[in-house]
This record gives structure tokens, sequence and C-alpha cells, in this order.
């Protein structure tokens, strides 16, 4: 829990002091999006599933190219089922990133990559009816585009990888809005 805190803390503060820099320049921002985010199946025994995860978000343009954002999600749509291991229901409590974006505006299109970290904690209740929780962290990646609508309203699109290990893998392609201030 300490490591959930720093992490949310650093983000914050990160997150934080872009917006209020970006502030001045109008250009900082809120969003929220939805995911469908792929994973290996440790659980159930289908090889993958997807969980549907929200996301708020918030950031702001440090200048030009750079954006920092922090992002803090939950499931929204359980993986369910009953497996040989006992697995009842399967979901994350909390997935909290801090990115860095590289982008450029042309037009009304923002593409992007980034690099972060994730923190993420995740829940499993088994068929008894016990909950067992666990949590793991890795480098983030990502890739979309930002579509501007108007001057304050626009549309994100993208695709994140938050972690992939040998036997641990989360994925997948998001849509959502944004507001800029």
């Amino acid at each position: 829990m300490k490591k959930a805190g720093a992490v949310l803390l650093s983000g914050m503060l990160l997150a934080g002091g872009a917006v209020a820099h970006a502030e001045q320049r109008m250009q900082g921002y809120v969003g929220i999006s939805y995911a469908e985010l792929e994973q290996y199946d440790r659980f159930f025994g289908q090889g993958r599933y997807e969980t549907g995860e929200v996301f708020a978000r918030i950031g702001g343009h440090l200048n030009e190219i750079f954006t920092s954002e922090l992002r803090i999600g939950t499931t929204l749509n359980d993986e369910s089922g009953t497996s040989s291991v006992g697995v009842r229901d399967y979901r994350h409590d909390y997935i909290i990133t801090m990115m860095l974006q590289a982008g450029h505006e042309i037009g009304i299109f923002r593409p992007y990559v980034g690099a972060g970290y994730s923190y993420v904690r995740e829940r499993v209740t088994l068929v008894n009816g016990n909950e067992v929780t666990g949590s793991f962290d890795d480098i983030t990646v990502a890739g979309g585009v930002d579509i501007y609508l108007g001057e304050r309203v626009g549309l994100n699109l993208e695709f994140t990888q938050y972690y992939d290990t040998e036997n641990l893998r989360l994925k997948g392609p998001s849509a959502g809005l944004i507001w800029r201030f």
C-alpha cells in the first residue's frame, strides 16, 4: 500500500505541476476513457479474456511536444465464471498510471506516443466467497491520437500496454472524451 500511495502522490505532483503550468496557456485537460483490456488467462483456462475498465485522466501540455498525464482506472466489467482453480470473479481494484507523451498537433489531430509507469491492484473472488488481492507494476507504453472537435472538447483513441511478462499481459484499446482548459 505504501508503494501505491507513493505512486499516486508522485503522479499527482507530476500531473498537477503540468496542469498548473499548462493552465497559463489553456492547455490542461481532463478526460474519461473506456478500455477493453486483454490479458492472459491465469484463472479461467480460456487462454485470454478481457475486462472493461473506466479511466479518469488529468494532464497538461508541458510544451508543444510533451504532455504529462495521470490516469486512475478501475474495472467496470469483471470477468466471471467458475474455473478449475476455484475462481469466480476477477477485477482490477485500480490501475494508476503516470505517463509522459510526445506528440504534435496537425490540424484537429494530435498523434502521440507515450511511456510511463503503472501500478495495478487486482482482486480475485473465489467460489467459496473469499477474496484474494495481488499487485504488479511495470513500464507502460501507449500510442494514440486526440481529435479536437472544437476549442475545448475532443475525442481520444489509444492502444496501451500496461504490463507484459511471460505469464501476465495487460493491454488493449481505449476510447474517450477530453475537455481542455
